[in-house]
């Protein structure tokens, strides 16, 4: 879960074009990994928490014994996220 995490905030990051730099060009995620790791992996922070605040909604609309399967995955899915 953590790569896929990774890259979800990656693909946001970028979704704006690379940048060049005197002819060399970045993408915007490796530049903000690089220079203000604090910074990205807060964003990635936030990421899992707005995609746990979405799986949960997604929980408490489901019925636990009809939507067994459902209800047990989105249950595994949240554990692993709070885990990072």
């Amino acid at each position: 879960m953590r790569d896929e995490l990774k890259e979800m905030v990656d693909e946001l990051l970028d979704m704006n074009g690379d940048i060049t730099i005197a002819g060399v060009t970045f993408s915007r995620s490796y530049i903000l990994r690089k220079l203000d790791p604090i910074a990205y992996r807060t964003l990635c922070v936030d990421m899992a928490d707005s995609h746990l605040e979405d799986l949960r909604d997604d929980l408490s609309r489901l019925d636990p014994v009809i939507d067994f399967d459902e209800v047990e995955e989105l249950k595994a899915r949240i554990a692993e996220l709070e885990s990072i």
